[in-house]
């Protein structure tokens, strides 16, 4: 049996000093969905992964990279992104964000995050 998950985003809130925050709430070989948290200035960098990814601002607001396009999100702003066109993610707040990947990513599709936050670079 499939096990059923309940979470208070807001409850679960925490920051890192160093990096965003992320944290799984979910994850299947088909899915993952993650909880994650942002100081102004923390990013996901910006990657191409071969996975889709669905953001869905809760609180916040950040400069979001999209395929070509470079944009601010706000609480309640919604951003599909399908496999294969490039992503990004930049708090200009402090924020939070749902972040459901499909399928959920190998190590693979996160080498140039790794790389990208251990060298602070954003693009």
């Amino acid at each position: 049996m499939q096990e059923i998950i309940k979470a208070n985003i807001k409850e679960l809130k925490s920051f890192d000093e160093r990096k965003f925050n992320p944290k799984a709430l979910y994850q299947t070989d088909n899915i993952k969905v993650i909880a994650a948290y942002f100081k102004p200035g923390q990013f996901i960098p910006v990657h191409t992964p071969g996975v889709d990814v669905v953001i869905c601002v809760l609180e916040g607001e950040a400069e979001i990279v999209a395929g070509e396009e470079k944009f601010v999100a706000k609480k309640n702003d919604l951003i599909v992104v399908p496999k294969g066109i490039k992503r990004g993610v930049k708090a200009l707040t402090e924020l939070s964000l749902l972040h459901v990947v499909q399928p959920a990513p190998s190590e693979k599709d996160h080498v140039e995050v790794h790389q990208k936050i251990a060298t602070g670079k954003f693009e």
